[in-house]
């Protein structure tokens, strides 16, 4: 179960970063006239993202799946 909650979160990582770059690709290459939407809709994608990613590791953390450790 840890092994598995340790990929999902690299993978919402992943995504958060792809949906970042998509949404910095749609801002830079959108002439602001055939759809301007697609900027908005990638970035809150990614903030639905980093809420699951932040919720995931709240409950990892509360059920003992994912253990801090000290530096």
């Amino acid at each position: 179960m840890e092994l598995m909650l340790k990929i999902l979160v690299i993978l919402a990582l992943v995504f958060i970063v792809f949906s970042l770059f998509q949404g910095m690709y749609y801002l830079s290459k959108d002439d602001g006239e055939s759809d301007r939407t697609r900027v908005v809709r990638s970035l809150t994608v990614r903030i639905v993202l980093s809420f699951v990613l932040f919720s995931m590791l709240l409950v990892g953390y509360y059920f003992g799946f994912l253990q801090p450790h000290g530096l």
